[in-house]
């Protein structure tokens, strides 16, 4: 198999890079809170590298295949074997996850009465320096006589779980403490010529549920909550990572997945660099509208209403009685405390109130609200808008429906957001020529001449990586002459007026770029063939291999 010899392993003990001699190791991912302690073998250190290895030091583990190298192990040594025959020395490492580390910790907090939930859960995570991906409790509550939590992290965390009816898992050596199952869409095409090994095979679980073990080359993006497209002969769709196996004997990763019809919550990357905003509330409203597939104009236009409604206050309230983010009164209010109650959540949770918005435009009373006072025939057709102004206007129009009062501000309003960009300082249409997200000078000519792209191809590239959680790859931006010749580039190359990019993700499939790209208003040229898209400024869709 030729994808053999583009096998990548990278094994960091004591920040120390080790030899790149045989390296076995067997790293099994679950849903639990505890990870299961994990086995890596080396063969043939240098006995005076062995002596320098002891318990308590730090492993990092990355493998892949070629570009798609990840992380799949962090931790500490909890034991050590060394075993030698006539051959071969063999050392023996069981690293215990660094999560479960933290979690043995031991704590001793006080809450004054009237402390909510989340507030301990977050303060006693940041007490031990434990990276957490998300916290959404499922219902929130107040201590009303205080709280002492005297223990283990463990304990604590299990303890306000159960309290608030979550659910808390852990991905990537990253705490989630959130209000159900969620889904991390990577992104990942698997079929047969991706790393798909053999097929797919049924089980029924203790649930009844059925779902699959499907085998592939070794890809550390299937992990925990993880969901992928897959193309087999006699299955294809989307499906969720339930719990699995990195293999180093084979390099291999082995998953029982269940299918899902569409991806329904996303986990932000942890480390993604993100603007400033991004922790406020107004940051947190833009990221759950993008998530939610409003575009960026639309997603302007709600928050310019919202802005003169609330000022992004979901306990702003005035003297007629309208309340919250969106002002809702009277009946609407009513079925926001409604939905509070059966949440049983406070009715002036930020997130709460998001989360009724977006029932009440889709399933809820609100849902022919677009083609019942405005020209557009559904919310699908507000989503997709690309005039900030003309989002501002329809969604006053078709849900504030306020007479058009202070229609002026609210499209100032709704510019500025637009503008702002969620807080990023890339793909602001300031047309700054920031590489923003990307490396600097990702976009630049290889040959060290100094031509760029044009501002306008790198906003349109940093939106794509805002829209996908990023982890796109330039492999050609701008080139000179010279650089297109030796590139074998057409005379009259996009790229060398700085118009273009070649790029891909590693691990996914050519689509799921190419379908983010047009989104963002590049046209694209799709090779197949080398797993790759090329985007420009200029209107393209073509399938070139």
């Amino acid at each position: 198999m030729s994808n053999l010899f583009r096998r990548k392993k990278q094994l960091i003990i004591n920040n120390v890079v080790m030899p790149d001699l045989e390296i076995d190791f067997n790293i099994a991912f679950n849903a639990d809170d505890e990870q299961p302690v994990n086995d890596v073998s080396i063969v043939n250190l240098t006995p005076e590298t062995i002596r320098g290895i002891g318990n308590g030091q730090t492993v990092i583990l990355n493998a892949g295949y070629g570009d798609n190298m990840g992380n799949v192990l962090v931790g500490k040594i909890s034991d050590i074997e060394v075993a030698s025959d006539a051959v071969d020395r063999t050392l023996k490492l069981m690293v215990t996850p660094d999560i479960n580390v933290i979690l043995s910790q031991t704590i001793s907090k006080s809450y004054a009465p009237g402390t909510m939930a989340s507030f301990a859960v977050k303060d006693i995570l940041n007490s031990v320096d434990m990276e957490v991906g998300n916290i959404q409790l499922n219902a929130d509550i107040a201590y009303a006589d205080g709280k002492v939590f005297s223990g283990t992290v463990d304990a604590a965390m299990k303890d306000i779980v159960k309290t608030t009816n979550s659910f808390m898992f852990v991905r990537c050596n990253i705490i989630y403490i959130v209000s159900a199952v969620y889904e991390i869409d990577t992104g990942v095409l698997l079929n047969r010529s991706t790393g798909l090994i053999g097929s797919p095979e049924q089980f029924t679980d203790s649930n009844g549920a059925t779902g699959y073990k499907i085998k592939s080359l070794l890809n550390p993006m299937l992990t925990l909550g993880s969901v992928f497209r897959l193309e087999s002969k006699y299955l294809s769709g989307l499906f969720r990572v339930n719990d699995g196996t990195h293999s180093g004997s084979d390099f291999t990763t082995t998953v029982n997945c269940y299918p899902t019809d569409e991806v329904s919550r996303y986990v932000p990357p942890v480390k993604n660099s993100g603007g400033s905003g991004e922790n406020t509330p107004k940051g947190k409203i833009w990221t759950f509208l993008i998530n939610k597939g409003f575009s960026k104009a639309a997603t302007a236009g709600v928050m310019g209403n919202m802005e003169l409604e609330s000022g992004y206050d979901p306990n702003a309230e005035n003297a007629s009685g309208a309340y919250g983010l969106f002002q809702w009164l009277g009946g609407r209010r009513e079925g926001l405390e409604a939905y509070a109650t059966a949440k049983s959540c406070a009715a002036n949770d930020m997130q709460l109130q998001l989360e009724y918005f977006y029932e009440e435009i889709t399933t809820g009373a609100e849902a022919n609200c677009f083609p019942t006072y405005t020209d557009l025939p559904s919310l699908d057709a507000f989503k997709s808008l690309t005039d900030p102004e003309q989002a501002a206007i329809l969604f006053e129009q078709a849900f504030e429906r306020s007479g058009g009062a202070g229609m002026s501000q609210r499209i100032e309003y709704a510019l500025a957001v637009y503008a702002w960009d969620g807080g990023k300082s890339a793909g602001s249409g300031a047309g700054d020529g920031s590489d923003g997200n990307f490396p600097a000078g990702a976009f630049k000519c290889a040959c060290g001449c100094g031509l760029d792209a044009i501002p306008e191809l790198k906003n349109k590239m940093n939106q794509v990586w805002v829209n996908i959680g990023g982890n796109i790859k330039i492999t050609s931006g701008a080139r000179c002459e010279y650089q297109n010749n030796i590139d074998g580039g057409v005379p009259d190359s996009l790229h060398m007026t700085g118009e273009a990019c070649d790029c891909y993700i590693p691990g996914a499939g050519v689509d799921y770029l190419y379908n983010a790209a047009q989104a963002a208003g590049l046209g694209t040229l799709r090779y197949y063939g080398m797993g790759f898209v090329h985007c420009q400024t200029w209107p393209a869709d073509a399938v070139m291999d």
